[in-house]
């Protein structure tokens, strides 16, 4: 039974023929590829390649946090009653037993 060490020689071997054989019938595949291309005129699309947005063409949603409107106000804390974690003094405020509706500003 071949050695652990000897196993992974033999994979290094193999893989390093790999490369080898795929660099020498790259350019060969590539050239059939593009024969066919053109004898069936093909598109990227007919092939299910679809042309990516670049990232400079991708349009970004900014959102004004002075755009969102305060519903309940404690001192200076503010809280939007909107998604993700509650702040700190509303959940301090519903531990207590106390009603949120309390603090809604009008």
């Amino acid at each position: 039974m071949p050695s652990i060490d000897e196993i992974r020689a033999q994979i290094q071997a193999l893989q390093k023929q790999e490369r080898e054989i795929l660099l020498k019938e790259k350019d060969a595949v590539i050239s059939q590829i593009k024969k066919q291309i053109a004898e069936y005129n093909l598109t990227a699309s007919n092939l299910g390649f679809t042309a990516k947005k670049s990232a400079g063409s991708q349009k970004t949603k900014v959102t004004s946090s002075s755009g969102k409107l305060t519903k309940y106000k404690k001192g200076d804390e503010t809280w939007s009653g909107g998604r993700g974690p509650k702040p700190k003094w509303v959940k301090a405020v519903l531990d207590a037993g106390e009603d949120i509706e309390k603090y809604k500003v009008n």
